[in-house]
């Protein structure tokens, strides 16, 4: 779901497709704008072009695309602005890609023919300097590159999968181990893709490059690795055994406590839990995305440990007495994404959870490596989970109060690599020295995952240690988020070449792990609208935005609702909105805001446009759009105004004289101003002391 740029009203093109995540929408520019939307135009699945994309026009851009051919079919690639590789044959056909620069601002439609197939795809350039406000240095130009790099990160993770041109495309799974941690790679590769708006459509062949070969096949890997695991009650007497009553959970094959809550991620990330694995053998095999989900919970709950310091956490591995702190964190992600897909988690598991957690979060907002039930000592807290304490607030359903202000205080303390951070020393994030400005935040992608879920989640939109200004556009200062973006945007690694668009030079990602995969996959993650998992498209469609239709006085506020749901109704925290006036006496009004523990966000504008009807509507990226809601902004009505002139006089009151004696013709009936149901001399003297001042 990356950020677009609004199209203009000249291309009468659809609104929902050309969206802003996080921020307010851009203004129109010059020329159409294109939406980024991951479709590709209707041909033969052998022959596939990269999504539609955006481009600046100074500076190259990477054009791309895959085919399924015998090698050595004729193939040429078209640029649409006149020039094209008249002989692409013989490349390699899982990534046909060539950097190239589109001079002047405008659309592009690019074309791949390989034998007798062809597909097509859109390129938006943009001219930096054609932006109002400021060209080069404007808002609309910051959020080009912010979808710029999302696109080229996205393309960078094709390129590195394992074994991509051997096994393309007959193999059923691919997978990614640039860190040694398989699960690890996979998963967070998967859920990245999903969370950025490239998701299934539940048994239903998909069509598009990212889902075909990337989503599907991804969990395809994660689902063939899964074992059964014979579960029972725990020593306190609960039951793991949820929804499916033959108690068999799945698990990983290893570092259960961790990697089986990744497992969970891009399952629930999915948005077809009715979708059926037909493709790898093994347990999972005639089983949907959600009954394998809701068996890697009930694995993973059966796994939390009974007793000791750690009772309620996880270790490395399943029903320990030793809590690690980290294992806790990815377990408190994989139960938050699988509640929010609609999985079962029981009450008693955030009742055990607590415990743990409560024995590693620290009075100073700091998280323990190993829990020591001391709220009053860190234990190797590192400034790189801070962030966990957060997310296992808004777990439990603590938004508010001392502790998170603690831990909002802890993040803050560490934002700009200060020394003297609230906490323990800074234990790492690879090799020191090398990460900028430091390995405790920016440069450290597990310190600024575990920051983006926990402030996300619990709504917390600037922090004072950021000493970001204010800007461009609305963005106010100290805006953490908007730092997070811009440091990633300058950041990235050789975007505008073929082998490019990763973060892993200046990046690590733990003391323990490190891999460009891995770290672009996080960044990624940062970048999209939803810090769990894309709420259901078909709710969101119809009764994502409320009121259905409203009725003020002109010059008055407005608020509309934004309300984002699961499959099943459960509500999806977390989840960037942004919404737009699209038609009436306030067009081109927008807001933005994140979703709560509730699923819903407001947005409330002030008529300035005088009477008449707008038109609302609500969007998530680029790929989900909402229901439309209208707002009627009507006159008010001046009471004893019989004759409508939008004064109480003199002769407002002759009027109603000339109908005294007679019964009112109805509830508002203007000659009957007092409601009494009659027209007589108590309606005048009602209105005589409403007269308009002269």
């Amino acid at each position: 779901m990356p950020r677009v740029l609004q199209e203009t009203d000249s291309l009468g093109a659809g609104f929902g497709t050309a969206w802003r995540l996080s921020r307010k929408v851009l203004k129109s520019v010059a020329l159409a704008v294109v939406a980024t939307a991951a479709t590709v135009s209707a041909v033969s699945a052998e022959t596939l072009l990269m999504p539609k994309r955006d481009a600046r026009t100074t500076a190259d851009v990477v054009v791309w695309g895959v085919h399924t051919q015998a090698a050595g079919t004729a193939c040429t690639l078209n640029f649409g602005d006149g020039s094209a590789v008249q002989n692409c044959t013989g490349v390699d056909r899982s990534y046909i890609a060539y950097p190239h620069t589109y001079a002047i601002q405008g659309t592009y439609t690019v074309t791949l023919t390989v034998g007798s197939e062809t597909a097509t795809t859109t390129v938006q350039a943009f001219n930096p300097a054609a932006f109002p406000g400021g060209g080069a240095a404007s808002f609309e130009n910051r959020n080009l590159g912010i979808n710029m790099a999302i696109q080229d990160g996205l393309r960078y993770l094709w390129t590195n999968q394992n074994n991509r041109a051997g096994g393309f495309p007959t193999s059923t799974t691919t997978f990614w181990n640039n860190s040694g941690f398989t699960y690890a790679d996979t998963s967070l590769v998967v859920l990245a893709f999903e969370n950025q708006g490239y998701r299934l459509t539940a048994n239903v062949a998909p069509t598009g490059i990212y889902e075909k070969y990337i989503v599907r096949r991804g969990l395809n890997f994660v689902a063939s690795q899964l074992l059964q695991q014979p579960l029972s009650v725990t020593p306190a007497g609960n039951n793991p055994c949820v929804v499916y009553v033959d108690c068999v959970g799945l698990t990983t094959g290893s570092d259960q406590g961790y990697s089986t809550a990744l497992a969970i991620l891009g399952f629930a990330g999915s948005g077809a839990l009715a979708q059926i694995n037909t493709e790898v053998a093994g347990y999972t095999n005639g089983k949907t995305y959600g009954e394998i989900l809701q068996r890697l919970v009930n694995g993973l709950i059966w796994g939390q440990n009974d007793s000791g310091n750690g009772r309620g956490s996880w270790d490395y591995g399943f029903n320990s007495t030793r809590g690690d702190g980290s294992t806790l964190g990815w377990d408190t992600l994989g139960l938050l994404d699988a509640r929010a897909a609609g999985a079962t988690v029981p009450a008693w598991v955030i009742a055990e959870y607590t415990l743990g957690f409560n024995c590693t979060l620290n009075n100073d907002g700091s998280f323990d490596y190993v829990a020591d039930c001391n709220a009053a000592a860190s234990s190797n807290a590192g400034p790189q989970k801070a962030g966990i304490g957060l997310q296992g607030l808004f777990l439990i359903g603590e938004t508010t109060g001392a502790r998170v202000n603690a831990v909002r205080n802890n993040i803050n303390s560490w934002w700009n690599g200060a020394t003297g951070g609230i906490g323990s020393n800074d234990w790492g994030c690879g090799v020191p020295g090398i990460f900028y400005p430091n390995d405790s935040n920016k440069g450290c992608a597990y310190s600024m995952f575990n920051n983006f879920k926990g402030l996300k989640l619990q709504n917390i939109a600037t922090l004072p240690g950021v000493t970001r200004p204010a800007g461009p556009g609305a963005i106010p200062a100290n805006d953490w988020y908007a730092d997070y973006e811009d440091w990633l945007v300058t950041n990235q690694s050789a975007p505008t070449t073929p082998a490019g668009g990763s973060w892993g030079p200046v990046m690590g990602f733990s003391c323990c792990a490190n891999g460009d995969a891995l770290e672009t996959a996080i960044a990624e993650l940062i970048l999209a609208p939803v810090a769990l998992v894309p709420p259901d498209p078909g709710l969101f469609s119809t009764v994502g935005l409320s009121p259905a239709s409203a009725t003020n006085p002109v010059g008055t506020d407005h608020t509309v609702t934004a309300f984002t749901q699961s499959t099943n109704g459960a509500p999806v925290p977390g989840v960037s909105i942004n919404f737009k006036v699209l038609t009436g006496p306030n067009a081109g009004k927008t807001g933005s805001g994140t979703t709560g523990a509730d699923g819903k966000t407001t947005f409330t504008y002030h008529d300035d446009g005088g009477a008449g009807t707008d038109t609302i509507q609500a969007f998530i990226g680029t790929t989900l759009s909402s229901n439309q809601v209208t707002k009627t902004w009507a006159d008010a009505v001046v009471v004893c105004d019989v004759n409508g002139d939008g004064k109480v006089t003199q002769a407002d009151l002759t009027l109603i004289r000339g109908k005294n004696g007679r019964n009112a013709s109805g509830a508002n009936d203007p000659y009957d101003p007092n409601k009494d149901g009659k027209i007589n001399v108590a309606d005048v003297r009602y209105c005589q002391l409403r007269l308009t001042p002269p």
